[in-house]
């Protein structure tokens, strides 16, 4: 990253490590406090706003455990807030006396306000909307064929279960390359570059090609690089 020019990158997706104290193929996902992990999660976004262009986003996953900490400093270095969306996973994980998790919060920082966005639209929860004009507070429009506006909950199941066979891969913590589609082309326009710090198995990776963007990508796991290469070859 320090080879990048300056501003130079129209989109980042940072899947980093959520200091869970667990083994995902990675010795240097551990840190002994919440203050070194802090300092690290720092060098690398400090390193990600350089690189960032004025019109860009960065998108940063994470749990709610740990992901205020980056809100904030994220504030400190003067980006926009934009929105922490819900990634709703459908499909939950059970928990030891506590609720389960059906849910992961994504951070949605930009440089500036003049940022790029196309908009997100979601099936109606009924086609019978479409048939019918909408009446509010006096107003009177047609519907939208490609469906409402999205908001900030996205919901997208988790890859658990035989009817993702053909996706999973052997990562533990694998994105859907239904909700990284959503982050490339919205957020994006075609030929931009996106950088992808984490690539773990590739998914946005996979995602850039299939859509028309650029994309660098770094990853310190060669079992992981190895995966996301052998993607990346049966989609080129």
């Amino acid at each position: 990253m320090q080879k990048m020019d300056a501003e130079s990158v129209d989109l980042i997706i940072a899947d980093p490590s959520y200091n869970l104290k667990k083994d995902f193929g990675n010795k240097s996902d551990y840190w002994e406090d919440i203050e070194s992990w802090l300092a690290w999660s720092k060098r690398w976004i400090d390193k990600c706003i350089r690189i960032l262009k004025p019109t860009g986003s960065i998108f940063i996953y994470g749990i709610h455990h740990y992901l205020c900490y980056i809100q904030c400093y994220l504030y400190k270095k003067n980006l926009k807030y934009k929105r922490q969306i819900i990634w709703y996973y459908e499909n939950g994980f059970s928990g030891y006396k506590t609720l389960n998790a059906f849910y992961e919060p994504i951070l949605w920082f930009t440089k500036t306000d003049n940022f790029t966005y196309h908009e997100i639209r979601e099936p109606y929860k009924s086609q019978e909307r479409l048939k019918n004009k909408i009446t509010k507070n006096g107003k009177e429009w047609n519907p939208n064929p490609n469906g409402r506006l999205a908001g900030d909950v996205w919901r997208f199941p988790t890859l658990a279960g035989k009817r993702f066979a053909g996706e999973k891969t052997e990562h533990p913590t694998q994105k859907p390359l239904a909700l990284c589609d959503r982050l490339v082309k919205h957020f994006s326009n075609e030929g931009n570059l996106v950088f992808i710090p984490f690539a773990g198995s590739g998914s946005e990776c996979v995602s850039c090609v299939a859509n028309s963007r650029n994309f660098l990508a770094t990853e310190i796991n060669p079992e992981y690089i190895e995966i996301a290469n052998k993607r990346l070859g049966a989609i080129q």
